[in-house]
């Protein structure tokens, strides 16, 4: 009978089943949602008619391709609206169809996680390298960005609200409403102006630094942390002027996506009114945001927004219509962004 080896002993393979629980959860509870959003999306189109709703995607026909059409040009003024937050010599440098296969890229990447997360925004950062803007111009540019965005949807929002009083014979209270509005709007800028302005960056960085002392990964973004915020400041103070010129680009896409719903109205054979489809577009910005746990809005989109058109008068099948044609631009753009992101993941994944 042989010895036994002294080396021969088995590793513990307990510590590692945690670990591999801890990483499948996010996976899980994603794919959960997922199935939830669908099984809502379905619900919705057996209750709206299916029928219904096949027979008003005829009515489309060869006509389909110009539902896209718009959408392809909101994707560039948002693109024009991040441009405006990169500093001028590295904006120049970037050509402009790469910067809006850039942003599709990033948008397509929150679009596949729940709607809280901002997995694609790192990303975004991550392939202006190529074009030697630095990491923390290119994430300073995108905290700018989304400042502007949330403006110009905040104000956006606002139009919503007043022609929804508007059409409602209602203009005492529209006129309320929109003064309180307009002041909240006004004073959360600043405030998120002001923030921005106070090295938030760094902040946060030496909160991590005590929650993880001995982290090099912590320690060696110490640079980056301060050159964001460096950058950040400039920004406001050398370039305020741009700050306004980003947001009026992004408020430009919110007020094209009004002309989209009129469009697609009208090509499915119910059309509605300019005012009608200002409230329907505006008004369901808060609907999607509330939906913070199903990637997408998925499902919960679409019936928060049969729920706003049928406060309208619009029947059902028409508003599910409408909305299963804006998923289905949001699906076409989304492939974009990520087949541009394919090829370019190995670098990103690094």
């Amino acid at each position: 009978m042989l010895p036994p080896a002294a080396d021969a002993r088995p590793e513990p393979a307990e510590p590692d089943a945690p670990r591999a629980t801890a990483g499948r959860a996010p996976v899980l509870r994603t794919a959960a949602s997922v199935a939830i959003g669908l099984g809502l999306l379905g619900l919705l189109v057996y209750h709206a008619d299916v029928d219904a709703i096949h027979e008003h995607m005829g009515e489309l026909g060869w006509a389909a391709p110009l539902v896209l059409a718009p959408w392809v040009v909101i994707a560039c003024l948002d693109a024009l609206g991040w441009r405006c937050a990169l500093p001028p010599a590295e904006a120049a440098r970037v050509p402009f169809p790469s910067l809006v296969l850039i942003r599709m890229a990033g948008e397509a990447i929150n679009s596949v996680t729940p709607t809280a997360a901002v997995g694609g925004e790192p990303v975004k950062a991550h392939l202006l390298r190529r074009w030697g803007v630095s990491p923390s111009d290119s994430l300073a540019s995108i905290v700018i960005a989304k400042t502007a965005l949330t403006v110009s949807q905040s104000l956006f929002v606002i139009l919503g609200v007043a022609a929804w009083c508007e059409r409602s014979e209602r203009r005492g209270l529209g006129t309320a409403l929109v003064t309180l509005l307009l002041v909240a709007t006004a004073a959360f800028t600043i405030g998120l102006v002001a923030l921005q302005r106070r090295r938030p960056v760094a902040a946060v960085w030496r909160w991590a630094r005590r929650l993880a002392p001995r982290s090099r990964l912590v320690a060696r973004f110490e640079p980056s942390a301060h050159a964001i915020d460096a950058r950040l400041a400039e920004f406001y103070r050398m370039e305020p002027h741009a700050f306004w010129r980003a947001t009026g680009w992004h408020l430009s896409a919110w007020v094209l996506g009004v002309t989209v719903v009129g469009l697609i109205m009208y090509l499915i054979g119910t059309p509605v009114s300019w005012l009608d489809a200002l409230v329907i577009e505006a008004l369901s910005q808060p609907i999607r945001a509330a939906a913070v746990v199903i990637p997408g809005g998925l499902g919960t989109q679409e019936w928060g927004g049969v729920a706003l058109c049928r406060l309208l008068g619009i029947p059902e099948d028409q508003a599910a219509t409408l909305w299963l044609l804006k998923r289905g631009r949001e699906l076409v753009l989304d492939g974009v962004g990520l087949l541009y992101l394919v090829p370019r993941w190995r670098g990103v994944a690094r």
